[in-house]
């Protein structure tokens, strides 16, 4: 007999599959039940097995829970009260009468989709897999048998023969260099440039520390007082008179430390691609505090995702989505996220310490072009001109949130003069004005609202592609 069944689209929970033969087995007849797994390759069973019943009754497969499987098997009168409501309100959920309320319910008590990934279990130590060194690499040529652990030189008094110990060894005292790789990496983060130059060597090939001190401090503090920490270690160096020097470079500074390598000023630097987009969020009025949950699609030209394996479609978020934090950015590995890329974040195909930092044309197109940070303009353009402010308190207000200082009169008068150009601009050019606000023709919006809006969201973007907004000041 050969028949299908299929766990697809209730993966993770119990099932029951009943299969009546046509003729009774007869006692003590060998039995074979040969299992093919196909189609669906997410969909295997789990832990299952096989029950055989020689009842004249024809037996059902009736999907309740196994604790309800054996209440029902007991005498009635033993069960408690909290059994006897477990039997009841599985009774309710199988009439027929309540079918559609039941339905409900049974949505509402379904677990939250989870993203998963792969997991790997440590082998039994007593079954140990052999491992042996291949000649000149060649898995063909095994020879002699190596075993797990630390080379001899590195692991002192300590042995790290699995997996957990191995870890265990990497953040012990024995292990000073984790702590210093970790401190170093978040300096580079925090000043552009790590106390050790090249984040991803410290070996013989990598330069020295500038100030071997400050890290070996800086690495016994995270793993003894932070207990490794990176909010703790953040706080300390943030905080630090050193983290909030002036950037202004001053000719001393200049002569005795051109690289800045002594940090005699504040470095200066552009911030990466993920940050850009959050402080865009931010000053827009529209940042997302929400966490967890799946993957958003943010606003992006339309093309970069068709030219990967299988053309797939990217459809913008809506609503609270479409602003979340760049963290949550749906991540496809043929075709990253296009404003990241033009910004130097890595594809994700390989893990890196560092990020290049280029300066090209593109990003100021980018910034001026990109959908996504349109989309952003727009939503201040609108915020601006609908608010119940004169102009000169509305410069003041939209450079106070994209770049945090308070604007120079002469900064405020050239800003005016560009809204006053652009006023002018889209007056004697309404069709533009709806062009860029992306109206369609028969959206109904007052024409002079549609030209302020246009005015002040040209302005947005404008300060959005200052250099400042861009930058580690």
């Amino acid at each position: 007999m050969q028949t299908g069944w299929s766990v697809h689209g209730r993966q993770g929970e119990r099932h029951v599959a009943v299969f009546v033969f046509s003729e009774p087995v007869p006692a003590g007849q060998p039995l074979t039940i040969h299992l093919t797994f196909g189609r669906h390759f997410a969909s295997s069973l789990g832990r299952f097995r096989f029950s055989a019943t020689d009842a004249t009754t024809t037996p059902e497969a009736r999907d309740h829970s196994s604790e309800v499987e054996r209440l029902l098997l007991r005498d009635r009168t033993l069960w408690s009260e909290d059994e006897r409501q477990a039997v009841f309100q599985r009774f309710l959920l199988t009439v027929p009468q309540f079918a559609k309320d039941a339905d409900r319910i049974r949505s509402l008590q379904k677990r939250p989709e989870t993203a998963s990934t792969l997991v790997m279990r440590e082998r039994p130590a007593d079954h140990p897999r052999p491992t042996h060194r291949h000649h000149r690499g060649e898995y063909l040529q095994p020879k002699e048998e190596v075993h797990a652990g630390l080379p001899a030189v590195l692991r002192g008094d300590a042995d790290a023969g699995t997996r957990l110990e191995f870890a265990q060894w990497l953040v012990s005292r024995d292990n000073p260099l984790t702590a210093r790789v970790v401190v170093n990496r978040q300096w580079a983060t925090l000043f552009g440039t790590g106390i050790v130059r090249t984040v991803d060597d410290f070996g013989f090939q990598g330069e020295p520390p500038t100030h071997p001190e400050l890290l070996d401090w800086l690495a016994v503090t995270l793993r003894d007082n932070d207990h490794w920490s990176l909010k703790e270690l953040h706080r300390r160096i943030v905080s630090s008179a050193m983290y909030r020097q002036t950037s202004v470079v001053s000719a001393r500074a200049l002569q005795t430390d051109p690289q800045n390598r002594l940090l005699s000023y504040a470095p200066r630097y552009r911030l990466d691609a993920e940050i850009i987009r959050d402080r865009l969020l931010v000053s827009a009025g529209v940042f997302s505090e929400k966490r967890g949950g799946p993957p958003v699609r943010p606003p992006q030209p339309a093309g970069v995702t068709e030219v990967a394996y299988g053309s797939p479609k990217w459809s913008a978020s809506e609503g609270e989505d479409r602003y979340r934090r760049s963290v949550y950015t749906f991540v496809k590995r043929t075709a990253p996220f296009a404003m990241f890329s033009t910004f130097d974040a890595p594809s994700g195909e390989a893990c890196i310490a560092q990020r290049d930092r280029s300066n090209s044309p593109l990003q100021a197109l980018t910034l001026l072009n990109d959908v996504m940070l349109m989309d952003l303009a727009r939503r201040t353009g609108a915020s601006l001109s609908s608010a119940e402010q004169d102009d000169r308190s509305k410069m003041i207000r939209l450079f106070r949130q994209v770049l945090v200082r308070p604007p120079t009169e002469e900064e405020v008068h050239s800003l005016q003069e560009f809204l006053t150009r652009q006023r002018a601009h889209y007056e004697a050019e309404p069709s533009t004005a709806r062009q860029l606000l992306a109206l369609e023709d028969e959206q109904q919006r007052d024409g002079g609202n549609v030209i302020d809006e246009a005015a002040w969201t040209a302005t947005a973007r404008a300060v959005f592609g200052l250099d400042e907004a861009l930058t580690r000041e």
